[in-house]
């Protein structure tokens, strides 16, 4: 199913991209709470009331299924092309400390990856796939079916602390991921799709989602490694060692959130802008994906235990705000994935 969207009206798209990280960011911190024993229910009336001062209107809404989307084939092909230098680079963040500055990557001769030009199209993506209750799954695998309903019963191999030891990393395979600062129904003639601005890239909906879980009381590592400048190819290769740096670290850590920003364009070249309406207003649609040793060639034994909590994010997104969350994408990858039994990637917007 696909809604198109009405009106498409100027204003800072920056804001709703906010909106949808941070409602994001509550349903992660819920989610994550339930997953503790000793969370006490206010932690959750704590993160859903900060949530609200940094949404546009104390909004609370936020999360994307078919089209030519870059995840589909990046991780068994990058494509080498660098992204445009819009700003100078962070570097990691780690627990409790501030954001900081350090040697810049040099810069890239390959082209600035742009969209100028190209149409924008938005759009709802509805729901689909294997369904189970208010939960739908878009399965991409030859050899395995999912049975939603008894993945949800099978207990995820995650316990989550609330006393502010690290529990989660949150990092971005493609960092330079950027969103558009306006809202527009084409890409500007110098438009950017990736930035080292980390005001208008991933990075950002990182530290919305960190935000969230600290006021939960869930302990974070925010690492703003750039894996993905100069050189785009090769990008899981160097997040999977920005992993095993935090985990050698921090052994505490139970769940790894990479965050990204899909693109999806259409076989005519348009570009497709997935959003929803929640409580009356606007916000980015998010997905979730989950991958699968479907062949068994992946090395990726344990793929079943980032399932069974990638439903259950999925389950609490659709209970919290349904609309918001596209279908759950499991599918024959990887993504890194296999370095620990508690591994998430999602795309917002």
């Amino acid at each position: 199913m696909k809604i198109i969207g009405g009106e498409r009206k100027g204003g800072a798209l920056i804001l709703r991209n906010i909106a949808a990280v941070a409602a994001t960011a509550v349903a992660v911190a819920c989610f994550a709470v339930r997953l503790a024993p000793q969370a006490m229910a206010q932690k959750e009336t704590a993160a859903l009331a900060a949530a609200g001062f940094i949404m546009p209107d104390g909004a609370a809404q936020v999360l994307r299924t078919g089209f030519d989307s870059e995840h589909e084939t990046e991780e068994q092909q990058e494509t080498g092309e660098a992204p445009g230098v819009l700003s100078e680079p962070e570097n990691s963040r780690q627990p409790g400390s501030k954001a900081s500055s350090s040697g810049q990557a040099p810069a890239s001769s390959a082209p600035a990856a742009s969209g100028a030009g190209q149409k924008i199209e938005e759009l709802q993506i509805g729901n689909a796939g294997v369904q189970y209750q208010n939960v739908y799954v878009r399965n991409s695998n030859k050899n395995h079916s999912i049975d939603i309903k008894a993945e949800l019963q099978k207990q995820p191999a995650v316990k989550i602390k609330t006393d502010g030891s690290p529990q989660v990393l949150i990092y971005h395979t493609h960092t330079t991921e950027a969103f558009l600062t306006k809202e527009l129904s084409a890409y500007p003639k110098d438009g950017q799709t990736r930035s080292r601005d980390n005001s208008r890239n991933v990075v950002m909906v990182g530290n919305a989602v960190e935000a969230q879980l600290r006021a939960a009381g869930i302990g974070v590592v925010h690492d703003l490694t750039v894996h993905d400048y100069p050189a785009y190819n090769g990008s899981y290769n160097r997040s999977a060692q920005t992993i095993a740096k935090n985990l050698q670290k921090y052994p505490g850590i139970q769940v790894t959130l990479d965050i990204h920003r899909d693109a999806m364009t259409t076989s005519a070249g348009v570009r497709l802008k997935p959003t929803v309406k929640v409580n009356g207003k606007k916000a980015a649609q998010i997905m979730i994906l989950s991958g699968c040793d479907d062949d068994g060639t992946l090395g990726f034994p344990n793929w079943e235990y980032n399932l069974r909590l990638a439903v259950r994010f999925q389950k609490s997104l659709s209970d919290l705000f349904p609309g918001l969350a596209r279908p759950l994408n499991f599918g024959p990858t990887k993504y890194n994935g296999n370095l620990t039994k508690g591994s998430l990637l999602v795309e917002v917007g």
